[in-house]
């Protein structure tokens, strides 16, 4: 065991007793991830608890506490989820006493388990203190108990209605358990002598937070369902040895750009894309181990969580294009991100970053466009799957920050084999159906600016349904007089030749009118694709196909590949 370890201690205790311990006041550290336990997890552990109680089982066992104990503090590596809980649990216990009067033993769980006055400043210090963006909805909240002023505190961010949500099934377990019982203090004070004594947990403390971060990868690496952006910064942190608020500084950073989404999958996603942009695809499952393999020592962990912070800010505009980071770019490249998005290319990501770190302004709007373009011939075409795409994105990406890459032309030419080509994408567009109303709506108006001859085709469409709609020539539900057989109309319905934009007030008017009569409507549309299809004497599998050839043909020039 070496100097660091010596100090070391692992004891099986009661989770209540180490919530009550008044010299183990506990703290999650400020770049700990919120709150994050669902429903789900909650009613898990209140269930087994309960569950444990009635079957009068000796114990029950809830994992590991890991505790780092360096200047004086006691922070939670590991655990605070379940402290949490059990704090929120017991919160609602001392709830129960003051609703029915029973003042003072409410008040004994007040300052056994949840809080302690300062002597000199009145202060009530909470026995367990939560990150940051938590704690003072939790001190609040569950703490501080009904009546007290901020008591009703509103939640403001998506931890705060979990941990609500926890306390509203704590407080219904706590009913449900007394119900059948003429003397609810008995098993109320039997369930905390169980929380005390029974539900037991192995309490990890350790020295100093480099050792922590090895204790914690440990019990993962033994079975414990951790969360991959934890383990991750809990391997940077063990890394970063004298460095580590530099390392914590850059993590928090990063943390607070993307938590705003209280998305945890957006943080692991980010860091991967992050990842797979320098050194090549990278899958979820590869992560941790493959920055394990890289990042060997405390400069190289600095330096990672200095580029993460960095590359966040960039992320986050990817996902809002309402983002302030944009107003420095022209509308078009806001709105050819924004289409991106509704494509739902999320495979692009690590090539967007590298584009946008490393390009020139001009390069990156030239590069968001061609990126439209070539997005629109594989969800038209396919032919590369998702797996092989973000392979082509990464692999590009991992050229631009080599230095490979340095323009929308270079990123066009070594693309261009994965493309599909003009001739693959017109045959691919004549046969080419869509069942996503904004798909359909997007791809006709930019076929509509093509014709006009604007020079923006790309451009996201109306989105206000209100205003355009996706009109179907040939109704879901058509009249005998259409004359399709079932399996035809399954077959051309959602056909992009069947489709037209329109007005919705028109749109509803006509609704599954014969053709001759959409026909009439079609006449006075404001959109020229829309107008040519009155010019049609019937409407039959042909003149289907026929349009569509069309469109194909204009397709190819809305979207083209080569940079203009």
């Amino acid at each position: 065991m070496n100097k660091s370890t010596d100090r070391l201690s692992i004891d099986l205790d009661g989770i209540g007793h180490a919530l009550s311990d008044k010299k183990k006041k506990l703290s999650v550290p400020i770049n700990q991830r919120s709150y994050a336990w669902e429903e789900k997890h909650v009613n898990d552990l209140l269930t087994d608890l309960f569950d444990s109680i009635r079957k009068s089982e000796e114990e029950y066992f809830i994992g590991s506490i890991v505790i780092s104990s360096s200047g004086g503090k006691n922070e939670v590596v590991d655990g605070q989820q379940r402290l949490a809980t059990i704090s929120i649990l017991i919160a609602a216990i001392r709830d129960y006493f003051l609703q029915n009067g029973n003042e003072k033993k409410a008040n004994s769980l007040q300052d056994q388990y949840l809080s302690s006055e300062d002597r000199r400043t009145e202060e009530i210090i909470p026995n367990l203190t939560l990150n940051s963006n938590d704690h003072n909805f939790f001190y609040s909240h569950v703490i501080l108990p009904p009546g007290s002023s901020g008591h009703n505190i509103k939640a403001s961010r998506e931890s705060h209605e979990r941990i609500k949500k926890a306390y509203q099934l704590a407080k219904k377990n706590i009913q449900t358990y007394v119900a059948l019982t003429n003397d609810p203090v008995s098993p109320l004070l039997d369930l905390l002598d169980f929380i005390d004594e029974s539900l037991k947990i192995i309490w990890v403390q350790v020295p100093d937070h480099a050792n922590a971060y090895t204790i914690f990868e440990t019990l993962n690496d033994r079975g414990l369902d951790l969360a991959i952006s934890d383990l991750l910064k809990n391997f940077l942190f063990g890394q970063s040895d004298n460095r580590i608020q530099e390392v914590q500084a850059g993590w928090t950073e990063m943390y607070s750009l993307l938590e705003s989404t209280e998305n945890e999958e957006l943080v692991i996603s980010f860091i991967r894309h992050h990842w797979s942009s320098i050194y090549g695809l990278t899958r979820r499952r590869e992560l941790y181990n493959k920055i394990k393999e890289k990042i060997t020592s405390k400069q190289r962990a600095v330096d990672l969580t200095d580029n993460l912070a960095k590359s966040s800010k960039i992320y986050v505009a990817l996902i809002d294009t309402t983002h302030s980071f944009w107003s420095e770019y022209s509308e078009e490249a806001k709105n050819h991100m924004a289409t991106l998005n509704m494509f739902g290319m999320v495979q692009v990501r690590p090539l967007l970053l590298a584009v946008i770190s490393k390009f020139q302004k001009k390069e990156i709007e030239k590069a968001l466009k061609f990126l439209v373009s070539a997005s629109v011939r594989f969800l038209i075409h396919g032919g590369l799957g998702g797996g092989a795409l973000e392979t082509q994105y990464s692999e590009r990406a991992k050229e631009i920050n080599q230095g490979e890459i340095s323009s929308t032309k270079g990123l066009v030419e070594r693309m261009k084999k994965a493309i599909p080509s003009d001739s693959e994408f017109e045959e691919s567009f004549k046969i080419a159906s869509v069942s996503k109303h904004y798909l359909g709506r997007y791809y006709l108006m930019a076929l509509e600016n093509c014709k006009k001859g604007k020079e923006k085709p790309e451009l996201i469409p109306n989105a206000d349904t209100s205003a355009v709609n996706l009109e179907h020539v040939l109704p879901k539900n058509p009249d005998p007089e259409w004359n399709f057989d079932e399996e035809t109309h399954h077959l051309l319905y959602n056909r992009i030749g069947n489709l037209a934009i329109i007005s919705t007030k028109i749109n509803s008017t006509i609704a599954n009118s014969v053709f001759d009569k959409k026909k009439y409507h079609y006449l006075s549309s404001e959109f020229e694709l829309t107008k040519e299809i009155s010019h049609y004497e019937k409407w039959t599998p042909d003149e289907i196909n026929e349009r569509q050839n069309m469109l194909a043909q204009l397709a190819v020039k809305a979207w083209p590949i080569k940079p203009r």
